[in-house]
């Protein structure tokens, strides 16, 4: 047991593995067979290319992901508990998606082979736990065994992002492109002269766009110029060039089919804020699978829900009787007042709108106005309760 502990203490502190973290158990196996790690990594590359039938390499090759690197980082966040992690945009293990994309390597065998190498790494791991002869406990040995294939499957996850963002750096000039994306979302001084650099027209726009990797890369393929971009965590922000007199909405027919958020055209300068309420509106919706959403076409609710305290305010000054009614009475009366609203007080589209007979809106509108102290006429309570109604909505 002071063996393991020395080994143990001697990890780099960058690993992030203290005895007080994760499962303790694994992480002192871990520390056990640190000196081993170099093995397993050449097991794995000697066993994966022989099972899918690719090309031996050395492991001492100058690659851009050091197999060992990936070994050692994978069981540290195992040991340690932290599958999360191996998501983390960034990551060796997006890396390794990135390289395979770049030497022509399929997904789909990139993802069986890592698989393959986990069901390894969990069989040397029960090796392991059964060559100790300190007694363990056989729940966390079951746990840890459950934990590595856990790990595996999120070990494919981001190997999966990283070979989606390399097919998007495909697209045009990469690095370029990359170099303008940063300078945009930090308002950087370069960004006038990487936009010129990159075919854009210096006196253009650029609206903002938040897209999976996946979609990124269907995005570039389908959009005017050439984009930028920038990869984070769980998705791509783009940044597509129009014409100075173009609405963002000019573009919605070429990403017909693609899931994404558009911001407003805006100057290079005000790149931030297209980028900003963008992601207001994908942070507050369930997105549509298969097409894009504007923010041009969400500015109303976007306006709307801008300030919770005001729109909480006009809650209690207009709707403090309609709150104290039963919910689905009180949904239908909701409904009733927004289409009087939208329709300016005209019974049959408002009946039109909401499937019932003239004489039913005009019941309804009789409730309201006993419960609203016939505001309804006063073009301000109006405009409030719009603002209140399309913010309730939007919620």
């Amino acid at each position: 047991m002071m063996r393991r502990q020395a080994v143990l203490t001697a990890l780099p502190e960058g690993d992030g593995i203290v005895p007080e973290q994760g499962n303790n158990f694994a992480v002192q196996l871990l520390g056990a067979n640190e000196e081993r790690l170099a093995q397993l990594a050449l097991h794995l590359v000697e066993s994966v290319t022989q099972e899918f039938g690719l090309p031996p390499i050395p492991i001492q090759h100058q690659w851009p992901v050091s197999v060992v690197d990936v070994v050692r980082q994978f069981l540290v966040h195992v040991a340690s508990d932290d599958v999360a992690g191996i998501r983390v945009h960034g990551s060796v293990f997006e890396t390794l998606g990135i390289e395979a994309s770049r030497g022509g390597l399929d997904m789909d065998v990139l993802a069986a082979t890592i698989r393959h190498a986990v069901s390894l790494v969990q069989s040397q791991t029960h090796r392991a736990v059964l060559a100790d002869r300190d007694e363990v406990d056989k729940e966390a040995v079951l746990e840890l065994l459950q934990r590595v294939l856990l790990a595996g499957e999120a070990v494919v996850d981001a190997a999966r992002h990283g070979y989606e963002i390399a097919e998007l750096a495909s697209e045009g000039d990469g690095e370029l492109a990359r170099q303008l994306a940063a300078e945009l979302m930090s308002r950087g001084a370069r960004a006038p002269e990487l936009a010129q650099r990159l075919g854009w027209k210096p006196d253009g726009l650029v609206c903002a766009m938040i897209a999976s990797p996946v979609s990124g890369a269907a995005i570039a393929g389908a959009v005017p110029g050439t984009p930028a971009y920038f990869s984070r965590t769980a998705d791509v922000v783009i940044a597509i060039p129009l014409p100075r007199e173009y609405l963002a909405t000019s573009i919605r027919s070429r990403l017909e089919g693609i899931q994404c958020v558009v911001g407003p055209a805006v100057p290079l300068d005000e790149f931030c804020d297209s980028l900003a309420l963008a992601q207001r509106v994908s942070d507050r919706d369930e997105l549509p699978a298969h097409r894009p959403v504007f923010v041009d076409d969400e500015l109303l609710a976007l306006t709307c829900t801008s300030d919770p305290m005001a729109v909480e305010a006009l809650r209690r000054k207009h709707f403090v009787g309609l709150d104290q009614l039963a919910p689905d009475v009180r949904a239908m009366l909701v409904e009733t007042l927004h289409a009087w609203l939208r329709h300016w007080g005209h019974r049959p589209a408002i009946a039109a709108d909401l499937h019932v007979h003239p004489q039913t809106v005009s019941g309804r509108l009789h409730r309201l106005r006993d419960l609203l102290a016939d505001d309804l006429e006063d073009p301000t309570t109006r405009s409030e309760l719009l603002v209140l109604l399309t913010a309730e909505g939007a919620a």
